[in-house]
């Protein structure tokens, strides 16, 4: 149970990514060490967190213990792959929130807390993450050669908030591509952030592989040998299969760190730094990178950053002013801001120049537009309401200009959706191979029209070779060289276009 189960010693700060590795070595290193050490250790680090007065974090902190507790016991306790590997993948959840909970309690303790304001808050979603499988074309196309079969999750996180993809497996050589559905949010994100995305799999070992050889040689050997020497040799093997180690063990297999540079609102390919495994057999054969949608939206886009009674300087009477989206909206009465458009909009971003005016508590905001100033100047009833719409104005404006594309063009982020039991997949689904085109014209005129994909080329028959993933060069587009071609229809698709032809990668990188 321990080599499931680590101590604080396995959450280390001065590396936090080897859970994983810890899941393999703890076994023997804490099998003595007594369970009223660790309980000393959690009490004291949630004693900090007290002294901190961070009570949210100590909550946190003193569920996931209660998690690790549950999950472990669940864990030896399993019978079924299913339940072990779920068991195994909360546990190394749990593991890594513990280890950001620790991390957030020494920076606080040893940074001075931040005063004044740091920058607009804005909420953040991981979508359609999608990692292509590179397996060599015996395996995939003739199902031969490479037997091993996957069980696949990622974990996302930023700050102190970590999420994790649901289980897929059996992930094996019929599948070009692991897709998850699953929609990761992430709430009150500075524009500094990093998202940390970790990719974890398993090897599952059952009778359809080799690995489980000496299962099967434990259960036969009754029937084979004398009682005597099998008793014996069933005695050696057990020691061997029980060597501390209970339920599966999840590896990490690649990482990748996204910031706002990468934010866009449609779904972009990056690059993922592949971990080396101390066992190669282990390794998932991932192509070194992965797709997905990284969507940012600030707060003040969905909901009011200032609002409040002003005079235009040309009119008698106030109006309903609403900062909000990088834009101040103007109405005639509260009301009317509820149920009709405004009737005038000024635009507030990292180009507007906002100044206060001496004269009758004024404030102005001017907008260069086609070579030409365009100004809006009103009046407020008092200095402190103009000292707060003047906060307000200068700080829409610094936000603006620190969300960069996130500021200027507003993303749709979906709501949190994560399907739990989406992780059996009786059918093979759609891939990325399955949908890139072999060839692409630059002819306008042939654009729009049917290009012959992978899947269409063996549906009919043709006979092709083409170079596998590992070909991709680093900025994404994938070269295909039609060696051959028994069929006459796929013969007369390449030669009909003099126009010369390219390959693609099926989504656009960032530059």
């Amino acid at each position: 149970m321990n080599s499931c189960f680590p101590p604080l010693a396995a959450l280390t700060l001065k590396d936090k990514r080897r859970n994983s590795a810890y899941l393999e070595t703890t076994g023997n290193q804490t099998s003595g060490k007594p369970n009223v050490i660790q309980d000393m250790e959690m009490f004291y680090i949630k004693q900090i967190a007290h002294n901190l007065k961070d009570y949210e974090l100590e909550q946190k902190m003193e569920f996931e213990m209660k998690m690790r507790e549950g999950t472990t016991r669940l864990l030896a306790a399993c019978k079924h792959q299913t339940q072990s590997l779920q068991a195994a993948k909360s546990l190394l959840t749990s593991n890594e929130r513990m280890t950001a909970y620790i991390a957030e309690l020494h920076r606080k303790s040893r940074e001075p807390p931040q005063i004044g304001w740091n920058g607009g808050k804005a909420r953040v979603s991981l979508s359609d993450l999608r990692l292509p499988l590179m397996w060599r074309d015996t395996d995939h196309f003739k199902n031969k050669g490479d037997y091993r079969r996957f069980a696949v999750f990622c974990l996302a996180k930023i700050g102190t908030q970590l999420y994790d993809t649901s289980l897929m497996f059996p992930v094996d050589r019929s599948m070009t591509d692991v897709t998850f559905n699953d929609v990761l949010l992430f709430e009150n994100v500075g524009p500094d952030f990093k998202l940390d995305l970790e990719v974890y799999a398993h090897v599952l070992r059952d009778d359809f592989s080799i690995a489980s050889t000496p299962r099967k040689i434990k259960n036969t050997l009754h029937s084979s040998i004398s009682r005597t020497v099998g008793k014996k040799l069933a005695a050696t093997l057990r020691d061997e299969l029980n060597s501390g180690k209970i339920g599966p063990s999840f590896e990490l297999m690649a990482s990748a760190k996204l910031t706002l540079e990468e934010v866009d609102d449609r779904v972009h390919t990056h690059d993922m730094k592949i971990e080396c495994t101390q066992n190669r057999n282990n390794q998932l054969p991932l192509f070194g990178h992965f797709c997905c949608r990284l969507a940012a939206q600030p707060q003040c886009t969905s909901s009011p950053v200032y609002s409040g009674y002003v005079r235009p300087r040309d009119e008698s009477s106030s109006s309903w002013a609403n900062l909000q989206a990088f834009e101040l909206s103007i109405w005639s009465t509260e009301e009317e801001a509820k149920s009709q458009p405004p009737q005038k909009t000024f635009r507030v971003d990292r180009n507007t120049v906002i100044r206060a005016l001496k004269i009758n508590n004024e404030i102005e905001i001017s907008n260069e537009s086609e070579k030409r100033t365009v100004s809006f100047i009103f009046s407020v009833e008092n200095g402190e309401e103009k000292g707060n719409w003047l906060k307000y104005l200068v700080q829409h404006t610094k936000e603006h200009y620190k969300w960069k594309k996130a500021a200027e063009n507003v993303m749709e982020v979906q709501l949190l959706e994560t399907n739990r039991h989406s992780f059996v997949k009786p059918e093979r689904q759609g891939s990325l191979y399955d949908e890139t085109p072999l060839f692409e014209s630059f002819d306008k005129s042939s654009h729009d029209k049917n290009r012959p994909t992978v899947m269409d080329m063996f549906s009919n028959g043709g006979q092709v070779s083409t170079t596998s993933l590992s070909s991709c060069s680093s900025t994404g587009s994938m070269s295909h060289n039609l060696r051959s071609n028994s069929s006459s229809s796929s013969s007369s698709t390449v030669s009909s276009s003099g126009t010369q032809r390219r390959s693609h990668w099926p989504f656009s990188r960032k530059t």
